[in-house]
């Protein structure tokens, strides 16, 4: 007991010796303090797999997933996390998954669906659960009020508008036809094109409006009245491919024209039709043969990645997930609509469809180009830009 006693004194001597001379006593070595790591970023692809327009949900997911992986799936800190479902070319589909997603998965950031009547049915619930959303393919005016929708390239009704002048007044036709699906997005663009088209003098002979995933057009075509052009704006590859064939074998002669070009007249769909798409001219928001460093650099990245090159499918969820990863660098990483919203809505940016900006109600300000199947060599493809309208804007709104 003497020697415990004598060894603790020996201890507080020292201690008192050490703190008269300034000095402190020296602390146990500590861990160092550990960070939480920040939460997962979940981007929702609301993409079709199934329905009509099957062939292009692969070719958004590969757009999506290309811009992740050129960040390694990490935005400011947070890690991204890809949920994906297939909305079937279904409206009712469409809110099924927009619904889960945002309730089960508590995702905050959606892209997509593509169809003009999902945007509608699906923007209220959107403003509701105060998420983003985007469109694919251009969107519907409609859904600015409820102000949740990002729109790119631009409305449906304005991206078509310059094309019905284009019409008129370059290719100088002055009475057309017009054959379009019957769903709210293929309406809107047909009815953007019919204003374009009248604005300039031109004349509506005949409207129209097939089933949406008509497995047979001759009907339609056979009703087709005489007119100086027939312009057509249908869901898809598939539908487009047999539109066009079929026309062709009834032995009409009439030209024709088309929206969506970029988006319809994919690699695949050109190798099927070959010599029988050569010549219609088109209006696209991109094609790959566009002369700019970021499309360049996006062209090989999707060859890398599919084998072929991009249609505009590819290009607008590529584009679209680059404006949603620097939104996210703007927010550090704060999903909040109220905070993403604006920074999005803020962005100027060099895409490879060219030069984007926003208004402040989501809608983009993007290039419109007329474009043409061509084949150079052995090979069927869309051309470089015939024509191009640098800004297109909404009219509705301030640009």
């Amino acid at each position: 007991m003497k020697k415990v006693c004598y060894i603790l004194s020996l201890i507080m001597i020292s201690t008192l010796v050490l703190t008269a001379c300034g000095a402190q006593p020296t602390a146990a070595p500590t861990s160092p303090p550990t960070v939480a790591p920040k939460e997962v970023i979940k981007i929702g692809g609301l993409l079709d797999f199934t329905g009509p327009v099957a062939d292009l949900g692969p070719k958004f997911q590969a757009g999506i997933e290309l811009a992740l992986e050129e960040v390694n799936y990490t935005v400011a800190g947070h890690k991204i996390e890809l949920l994906v479902e297939d909305t079937a070319t279904s409206v009712d589909v469409a809110v099924e998954k927009f619904k889960k997603l945002a309730d089960a998965d508590d995702v905050k950031i959606f892209i997509g669906p593509l169809m003009g009547d999902a945007h509608l049915a699906i923007s209220p619930l959107a403003k509701e659960k105060n998420v983003l959303i985007t469109s694919l393919i251009n969107g519907m005016y409609q859904t600015v009020p409820d102000g949740h929708y990002l729109i790119y390239p631009t409305t449906v009704d304005a991206q078509t508008y310059p094309f019905g002048q284009y019409a008129y007044d370059t290719l100088g036709y002055k009475s057309a036809v017009v054959v379009a699906a019957d769903y709210a997005g293929k309406r809107g663009y047909a009815a953007g094109f019919i204003e374009g088209f009248k604005a300039s003098g031109g004349t509506i002979v005949q409207e129209i409006y097939t089933p949406l995933g008509s497995p047979d057009y001759s009907p339609f075509i056979s009703t087709i009245k005489e007119a100086d052009v027939v312009m057509y704006a249908l869901e898809g590859p598939g539908p487009v491919a047999r539109f066009i064939t079929q026309f062709k074998q009834t032995g009409r002669t009439t030209p024709m024209i088309t929206i969506t070009q970029d988006g319809d007249y994919t690699p695949e769909a050109l190798a099927e039709l070959k010599d029988v798409a050569l010549g219609i001219k088109g209006e696209s928001s991109y094609t790959w043969m566009l002369d700019n460093p970021e499309n360049k650099n996006f062209v090989e990245g999707i060859k890398a990645k599919t084998g072929k090159v991009p249609s505009s499918s590819e290009q607008n969820a590529y584009t679209l997930t680059k404006v949603i990863l620097a939104g996210l660098e703007k927010t550090d990483g704060d999903v909040s609509f109220d905070k993403l919203f604006p920074a999005i809505t803020s962005l100027k940016m060099n895409t490879p469809a060219g030069s984007l900006s926003f208004g402040p109600e989501g809608i983009a300000i993007t290039p419109m180009y007329v474009t043409e199947a061509v084949k150079v060599g052995d090979v069927y493809q869309i051309s470089a830009p015939l024509f191009t309208v640098d800004q297109v804007f909404d009219v509705r709104v301030k640009p």
